[in-house]
């Protein structure tokens, strides 16, 4: 169910789901029930708990049901790489998703504070800080399981719509596109910052990989619910554009100096 070796496994802070996304993979082993399915109900999730946000109702349930989505999110892989049947559909499905529940759940925060220009502007800001710091865990990690022997559903070079035998191929050209245009340039940036940071192709070290996973999806859903539980949602608007891109530029300068 991981996605790499035990032996080259690293603590991973986004990833507090995954006890729990274990016990669940298993309990749906034996049912009819998809990865698909477990994708498009964390999508629904995260729609929810920004609904939540938009009408200022149960903003604590809504952190809830954000955690609910990293457990789901997971999930969906977990099950599919523990049947054996890895998918290039589910691994593009995903991150598009991803993006959906993250747009939403920032334009609902943004209009549960008034819906100004101004509080739209910065939930713009927050979604474009967070899904490039969500590309910077991404790459090192996509990385790091390709350099240790682990799971390759996911590549660092995405340019090419190519799947598995059981992927319906119109679903992969339509998802392709679609994450080509939500993630391809961060992913080409990425590659460029850090082939002029380390020409060498330093290979990359688990303390280093351990402190990228903060920057990851599941920690910035986790952001995202400590402040709905201090019933201040709109706090996340600040942390992401402020924080959490100082804080992906210090890892860039430890990545360019670390020996």
């Amino acid at each position: 169910m991981d996605k790499v070796p035990p032996e080259r496994a690293f603590f991973d802070v986004s990833d507090y789901a995954r006890p729990a996304a274990r016990w669940l993979v298993r309990w749906l082993l034996p049912t009819p029930i998809t990865p698909i399915h477990l994708t498009l109900a964390f999508t629904v999730v995260g729609g929810c708990a920004a609904g939540l946000f938009a009408v200022q109702q149960a903003v604590p349930l809504a952190g809830l049901l954000l955690l609910l989505k990293s457990l789901l999110d997971a999930a969906d892989g977990a099950l599919a790489r523990a049947r054996g049947r890895p998918s290039r559909v589910g691994r593009f499905l995903d991150s598009v998703c991803d993006f959906v529940v993250m747009g939403v759940v920032f334009v609902g925060i943004a209009v549960g504070r008034g819906g100004g220009a101004g509080t739209f502007g910065l939930a713009l800001l927050a979604l474009t800080s967070a899904t490039l710091q969500g590309s910077v865990f991404s790459y090192y990690y996509v990385r790091y399981r390709a350099e240790s022997g682990g799971d390759t559903t996911s590549r660092v070079n995405e340019s090419e719509a190519t799947g598995y035998a059981w992927d319906n191929p119109r679903a992969l050209r339509i998802l392709h596109t679609l994450y080509t245009i939500i993630y391809a340039w961060q992913d080409q940036l990425m590659d460029w910052v850090d082939r002029r940071l380390v020409p060498s192709a330093r290979p990359l070290r688990r303390e280093f990989l351990t402190a990228t996973t903060v920057l990851g999806l599941g920690a910035q859903l986790l952001v995202i619910a400590l402040c709905a539980f201090l019933s201040r949602p709109e706090w996340a608007l600040w942390l992401f554009p402020t924080v959490f891109n100082g804080y992906w530029l210090l890892l860039l300068i430890v990545r360019r100096y670390s020996t």
